[in-house]
């Protein structure tokens, strides 16, 4: 009855479980309350759903839910994946959905189908979650530096993989695929398990060259459907354009019984790579509890074949019992889903505790989920356990705990060890060049990469070895370089059809084109936005829109900023990834601050500071944002403490450029609290620090020593600290413009004082720097009223003190409020009650001076007597304080 009703165009509903599905209203609902799905995942419910018991194909559902568009595979398997997840599926159980190998999907829990009720009320509840919010605009000139070098995925860089053997002149082979022929596809995860085992036996061979199951599970992603499409002969086509190997293996495998007592038959062909021919077919079978017996005598016959006689020592893998978990987990680091990674390698751990192979791969997953210190811990043990492995297998895990420990001395020095044994291995060639160059020997890796170019191709002309350079020039700042590289790997990843490589070099390629203000940026890095979501990585995609919220940021388009930092930060907290997630909080931080909404800015910069204690990074980068945010709220205190952390923790790690920020930070927090010679020590450090960093940040530094100088009135020294200073962007010009105003005002200087200061005013307007504006404007209103303008001077100052938000800064606001008392012509020198009890609330000394200052010059031009005295008191009580500056101008005065 219901299947006729829905022929004939009656709405229906259908029930399963605890669930009601209705399509007419594209609603999921679970005992009253609605399920927020997504309008792709539910649609390929409802055609599963409709067609409960039956095997949908995957062209079927691609056609129904996407409507004939050209999408990848991989956006298929993400729905399922995320309705598995939805519907509460535990791993394995296939209770609603049953994948049907190399066909479809299949609903499979029973369904009750009937007339949809119009007048059903839709429950009020729902679950649909509330909008959720690492180049870190704490500097825009260190963002879009950060935007040009930006790092690829530790996946990427550090390969999970046995050392491949193979010396110039040997066979090299690669395992393209073995597929399941099985009926149930409850064995699914051997379709990963016996590629991985085969690629070893054959690797622990010295005779052969291995392609690493990484480069295999990385050229089937980046073909797609169309290698589930292929048959054995398409694939070698494929295969040859982008492999570096002269053999090939196929196959496939059928489990026969149910498991564990199955029997598993595996049948495989091996191919000569030039000319397509077979060389050998292979077949055995054996118990589902002899696994690693079968795949040893697979890997026996494949090197007999392959030339290579002779027994080898077995390869270390994890007991029987853990070895699909094992499997799964590398499965899913190689998806980029570290989440589901950490859950089946956990499960791997606790059935076999003391394998190497499974500590290494958990410490990547830890390591792609944010959690530093517990990947520290996994990449120890790994190291430990290593012992029973073989000696090339000892070097790469004992390289890959090196590099968590960041001792990149010992990481070359073993991966040039590894190198100089296996010349001809693209794969270690590589990895000694990302070393050098993270441990930056930029020259030494350059020269590793000229080597590798030498390689006769595919190898010679793979275009990680360009993207690699570009990186590497990144490093070194040269963003010419860095573009340019990246474009020619993004170009030869094109042509192979490599399309991962082709999106993280474009995004690097991007990254470098919005520092050097090419205006074509935003759509390269758009387009490699767009091909990380088409293949399913997810961190490429965070990453993206994280670059994409600093472009709109620093365009000042502070919405569409925001609309991107929550973007990705949306993505980042679905693949668990909280590194990420901090540096996009950190953003959000700065456009909250921006917009003037202080306690968002809090909010962001706190949680960020959270997650990066939590994961075991350095948060200084994220303190020294909120001990700003504090020092311009007035919060000395909270200023202060949150500084004082921050430059323990930098201190630990050497962040150089983090201390010459945080020390410039201290500086401000002593100049307000008085402490002028301290001050001036705090910023000459900071320089230190920023220029061994080679910090954009250093003329800022410089600009914050001039202004305590010339506060001390050695004004010498104060331009002697300006001399060639210069900032790109509204907000560091603004600050050299003010210092510069500042010195001029002091030595008399009126008219240029003026002119600097309303630069420096108009560019902090630019960035939004409410407070620094306002201060700006202090200057040219004073500056104006020396000049014995004092009608604009007035108008400056009353302007200033409508600008809006300027309330929320306590500081700058009293620093305008003074001046427009000065300049007013109401009778009499003292200062408003309420205004004077403000300053004395700030304990601003500098501010407190300068009132008795503008007490002193109120008395002086309404003739009073006591006018000379205040100036002597000032003179006296200022120099005492070491503010020689306004002394002198006292007893100019006096």
């Amino acid at each position: 009855m219901s299947s006729q009703a829905a022929r004939q165009g009656h709405p229906v509903q259908y029930r399963f479980a605890d669930f009601l599905l209705c399509p007419q209203q594209a609603a999921l609902w679970k005992a009253g309350v609605r399920i927020s799905l997504t309008p792709k995942p539910l649609a390929t419910l409802i055609v599963l759903v409709e067609h409960a018991g039956k095997t949908v194909s995957k062209e079927a559902i691609l056609s129904a839910v996407w409507g004939g568009l050209a999408v990848e595979e991989n956006n298929l398997t993400q729905c399922i994946s995320t309705l598995r997840k939805t519907l509460g599926e535990k791993r394995g159980e296939n209770r609603f959905i049953a994948t049907e190998p190399g066909t479809g999907y299949r609903f499979v829990a029973p369904v009750v189908t009937s007339l949809a009720i119009n007048e059903q009320q839709s429950p009020v509840k729902t679950d649909d979650p509330l909008p959720q919010p690492r180049a870190t605009p704490r500097r825009w000139i260190a963002l879009l530096v950060a935007a040009a070098c930006v790092c690829i995925a530790a996946a990427f860089f550090w390969s999970h993989r046995k050392v491949t053997n193979g010396t110039a002149g040997h066979r090299s082979v690669a395992v393209l695929d073995i597929r399941n022929l099985s009926k149930d596809g409850s064995e699914a995860w051997l379709a990963m398990a016996l590629p991985e085992m085969l690629t070893s036996e054959l690797a622990s061979d010295s005779r052969l060259r291995a392609i690493p199951s990484d480069d295999l599970v990385r050229w089937r992603s980046d073909l797609g459907s169309t290698a589930l499409r292929s048959g054995q002969a398409e694939l070698i086509r494929l295969a040859q354009r982008s492999l570096g190997a002269d053999t090939f293996v196929l196959g496939s495998y059928v489990v026969i019984g149910v498991c564990p007592d199955c029997r598993i038959r595996v049948d495989l062909r091996v191919y000569d790579a030039s000319t397509g021919g077979s060389l050998a077919t292979i077949i055995d079978e054996d118990g589902a509890p002899n696994l690693l017996d079968l795949a040893a005598r697979l890997g026996l016959k494949l090197r007999s074949v392959l030339g290579a006689n002779g027994a080898l020592p077995p390869p270390s893998w994890p007991a029987a019992s853990a070895m699909r978990h094992y499997a799964e987990g590398l499965d899913a680091l190689r998806r980029v889903d570290p989440t589901s990674a950490t859950d089946h390698l956990q499960t791997a751990l606790a059935a076999d505790p003391g394998n190497a192979l499974i500590h290494a791969a958990s410490a990547d997953a830890w390591a792609a989920l944010g959690y530093v210190t517990r990947a520290k811990q996994e990449s120890l043990a790994a190291f430990q356990l290593s012992k029973s492995l073989s000696s090339l297998e000892q070097l790469g895990i004992e390289a890959r705990y090196r590099i968590s420990l960041q001792q990149w001395d010992r990481a070359i020095d073993i991966y040039q060890k590894v190198f100089a044994i296996l010349p001809d291995s693209l794969e270690d060639g590589l990895n000694l060049a990302r070393a050098q160059y993270r441990g930056n020997k930029n020259a030494d890796a350059s020269a590793t990469l000229q080597k590798l170019r030498q390689l006769p191709k595919p190898a010679g002309n793979d275009p990680r070895i360009d993207l690699i350079e570009a990186q590497n020039a990144g490093v070194s700042r040269d963003f010419v370089k860095t573009r340019d590289y990246a474009h020619r790997a993004a170009m030869e990843a094109k042509a192979r059809g490599a399309r991962y490589v082709y999106a993280r070099s474009r995004l690097l390629e991007g990254g470098a084109m919005q520092t050097l203000r090419d205006p074509d940026f935003l759509a390269v890095q758009t387009d490699a936005r767009q091909v990380c979501e088409s293949i399913g990585d997810r961190e490429c995609v965070s990453q993206a829109w994280r670059i994409r919220g600093n472009a709109r940021f620093f365009q000042g388009d502070f919405t569409e900023a925001e609309a991107a930092y929550d973007r990705g930060a949306a993505v980042a907290r679905e693949l668990g990834d909280r590194a990420e997630l901090a540096n996009l909080l950190n953003g959000l931080g700065v456009v909250a601050e921006s917009k003037q909404d202080w306690p968002a800015a809090e909010k962001n910069f706190q949680e960020a500071i959270g997650l990066k204690k939590e994961t075991g990074y350095n948060p200084s980068e994220v303190q020294v944002q909120l001990a700003y945010l504090y020092l311009r709220l007035g919060r000395l205190r909270d200023s202060a403490r949150v500084t004082e952390e921050a430059l323990a923790e930098a201190r630990k790690v050497d962040a150089h450029e983090d201390l010459g920020e945080l020390l410039f930070v201290r500086a401000s927090q002593q100049r307000a609290a008085g402490q002028l010679a301290a001050a001036q020590r705090s910023a000459e450090q900071a320089i230190e620090e920023l220029r061994f960093s080679r910090s954009n940040s250093l003329p800022l530094a410089q600009a914050g020593l001039s202004s305590i100088l010339t506060a001390r009135g050695d004004l010498a020294n104060a331009e002697r600290a300006l001399a060639g200073a210069s900032a790109a962007g509204s907000s560091g010009s603004g600050a050299i413009e003010l210092a510069r105003a500042e010195l001029l005002f002091a030595k008399n200087q009126f008219q240029q004082a003026s002119d600097e200061a309303r630069r420096s005013a108009d560019d902090f307007t630019r960035a939004r720097e409410t407070g620094s504006a306002a201060m700006a404007r202090v200057v040219e209103a004073k500056s104006l009223d020396m000049l014995g303008n004092a009608e604009n001077a007035q108008h400056v100052a009353e302007e200033t003190l409508r600008t809006p938000g300027l309330a929320a800064e306590p500081v700058a606001v009293s620093w305008a409020r003074l001046t427009v008392w000065r300049l007013t012509d109401q009778l009499g020198f003292r200062v408003p009650p309420a205004l004077h009890s403000d300053i004395a609330n700030l304990k601003d000394p500098e501010l407190s001076l300068e009132e008795d200052f503008d007490r002193a010059v109120r008395a002086k031009r309404a003739g009073m007597g006591e006018a000379r005295q205040l100036f002597r008191e000032l003179a006296n009580c200022a120099a005492d304080q070491d503010y020689l500056t306004i002394s002198r101008r006292a007893r100019r005065l006096e």
